[in-house]
């Protein structure tokens, strides 16, 4: 893998002014997660760095959650995201797969999420390129847009992207400290990807995509 383009640093949080999407309530929302957490459990964790995140808020890890506005977006954006998009040959091994679940949830209440996407950019002095398109070797530095946006003025519940994987998608970054988990409703019963209707998808996106299934 070629290393990705760098990424600016982001703008002082304090003069940070993005724009804002209001997402609405009840508006559904799609998780793909480990089986180890619940539906509309966010992670407390530092752990392995994702695309703006860990973050921080008073001293400690920011819980956050990743989501998307379709099925297709949170398969694409959290199974196949370690997948380079250039690369020639492209390969999951379908025991990924193995205890992963995708849940669909809505907010009780209107959210707040900063714009990264359209004209979201042009107040950010980034671009997608590298904001969205950088690969994992990024997401140092793509933590710390995270942690200016989580920390603008604006109290934003969260960020709001086109797919990388899926453009047709957005996918979501929620803040745990702006949106509690009991403000997240379990809209249908979470599906396991490893058998049944699951796996087909898994199956139809991955052919889609031109990724090989492997054992």
């Amino acid at each position: 893998m070629s290393p990705s383009r760098d990424v600016p640093p982001p703008p002082d949080p304090g003069t940070f002014e993005p724009l804002i999407t209001v997402w609405p309530e009840s508006k559904e929302l799609w998780r793909c997660h480990p089986a180890r957490y619940g539906a509309t459990e966010f992670n407390r964790r530092a752990g392995t760095p994702g695309r703006f995140r860990p973050i921080r808020a008073l001293g400690r890890v920011c819980p956050t959650l990743y989501a998307a506005d379709s099925e297709v977006g949170a398969v694409s954006e959290t199974a196949f995201h370690d997948v380079p998009i250039a690369a020639p040959t492209k390969q999951v091994r379908l025991s990924r797969f193995d205890d992963v679940l995708l849940s669909t949830m809505a907010p009780r209440r209107e959210l707040r999420l900063a714009r990264l996407h359209g004209h979201g950019f042009h107040r950010l002095g980034a671009g997608r390129r590298e904001l969205i398109e950088s690969e994992a070797d990024r997401y140092p530095q793509l933590a710390v847009w995270g942690q200016a946006l989580h920390d603008c003025p604006a109290q934003p519940d969260g960020i709001l992207w086109r797919s990388r994987h899926y453009d047709d998608s957005y996918a979501c970054l929620l803040f745990g400290d702006r949106i509690s988990r009991r403000e997240l409703e379990l809209v249908a019963p979470p599906l396991p990807l490893a058998l049944g209707h699951g796996l087909e998808l898994v199956q139809q996106l991955a052919e889609d995509a031109d990724i090989t299934l492997v054992v």
